[in-house]
């Protein structure tokens, strides 16, 4: 980031922070279920509707804000976002009906999505192309960053007190972040303005122009969210228990060289080309998926695996959510990064449903054979893009 401004390197740390905090109103959720659901008497279907609320919203909300993202002041919709999300989760420690608590999980859902595309969309004015090409992989660690320390942080509240302590503590960092952005994220003079998505530039146009990159979206969704949701169950089945909580953590851990690294280091080689970056990440998670077919078991091969799977899932989701809005920001940054992140749930959602089916059918062997076919069936659409109306990913 040498080559900022001290104004432009305000934006992008004020925007990585507060990114980042709003991960303190979603991961709590998930941090608190199995105390909610043993003092709240939930049945294991309630827990999962639950739990599922929330991710539904943040994808329909991804594509509403995102076009809403581009009409309102960025500053502000980011700034309702984290205090609304705050609010309600404040709300959720004083309430015990579940009706209530999943409307508020839908809400939450909701509020939680005003956040990505517009602090993208602030990113994109203040940034050269060159700049924010630069900072991608750096700006998607935010996302890593948030989660571990509200993992880490609900966790101490668990141990010490009741579930009620995660709706607390961690949304009042909240509202403090959302102060902070709102006094220091007043806007800068624009490196770039950007026209949105009006009279014949409607979503479905720009869907029609990039649509290579939602389907490498869904596919990677469910590649994400695959082994970050089953990460414990295969080291827990496949290894001793001294073993296996060590080894589980691998997975988000090497997740910071890819999305830094990995991530970085192909979109300097091939020059910003999106599509062709995408292309090498597909294929080298093929070929990762791959090693757990002729790897033998033991505790060193899972954390070689692990640790593979973290770089490349991390590294193909931050090309898809961070990359492909702020070097897309001609199409309006914030529409294009709803438009992404909502699809990369939905194939999560839809991952994490097919892992579900295949360990009951054939268990993990044939769930790395899955694994390793998406990828490469994304290479074959993404290669089609590239001969045909998407000639060239770079604006």
């Amino acid at each position: 980031m040498n080559d900022l401004s001290p104004l432009q390197k305000r934006v992008v740390l004020i925007g990585w922070s507060t990114y980042a905090a709003y991960y303190l109103g979603r991961v709590n959720l998930a941090a608190a279920l199995p105390a909610m659901e043993l003092d709240l008497h939930w049945t294991p279907a309630q827990t999962s509707v639950f739990a599922g609320a929330m991710l539904w919203t943040y994808a329909l909300g991804q594509l509403f804000n995102g076009w809403l993202g581009e009409q309102l002041a960025p500053r502000l919709m980011v700034f309702l976002g984290i205090v609304g999300s705050a609010v309600v989760n404040l709300l959720m420690a004083v309430v015990s009906n579940y009706d209530t608590l999943v409307f508020l999980a839908l809400v939450n859902g909701f509020l939680q999505a005003m956040g990505w595309g517009p602090i993208l969309r602030t990113l994109s004015e203040a940034l050269s192309n060159d700049q924010r090409r630069r900072i991608a992989g750096f700006f998607g660690v935010s996302y890593i960053v948030g989660n571990t320390i509200t993992w880490l942080l609900t966790g101490l509240l668990l141990a010490g007190g009741r579930w009620q302590s995660v709706f607390i503590l961690p949304p009042l960092l909240m509202l403090a972040m959302g102060l902070i952005w709102y006094r220091f994220s007043r806007p800068i003079q624009a490196v770039n303005t950007f026209s949105t998505f009006s009279g014949r530039k409607t979503i479905a146009v720009a869907i029609g122009q990039f649509w290579p990159f939602l389907v490498t979206a869904v596919i990677a969704g469910g590649l994400f969210n695959g082994v970050l949701f089953y990460a414990p169950s295969f080291v827990a089945q496949t290894l001793p228990n001294n073993q296996a909580a060590l080894t589980a953590i691998i997975f988000p851990v090497f997740g910071l060289i890819g999305t830094m690294g990995l991530n970085s280091m192909v979109l300097r080689r091939t020059q910003g080309h999106l599509l062709r970056g995408i292309i090498i990440l597909l294929l080298l998670s093929a070929a990762v998926r791959g090693l757990a077919l002729v790897l033998p078991l033991s505790t060193l091969n899972s954390a070689i695996l692990l640790g593979a799977l973290g770089v490349t899932a991390y590294a193909l989701t931050n090309m898809l959510l961070s990359a492909v809005p702020l070097l897309y920001s001609h199409l309006g940054t914030s529409q294009v990064a709803g438009l992404m992140d909502a699809t990369h749930s939905i194939g999560g959602a839809l991952g994490s449903s097919l892992v579900g089916l295949l360990l009951g059918e054939g268990g993990w062997p044939l769930v790395f054979a899955a694994w390793m076919i998406l990828p490469l069936v994304g290479v074959l659409f993404v290669s089609i893009g590239l001969r045909g109306t998407v000639a060239s990913s770079r604006p």
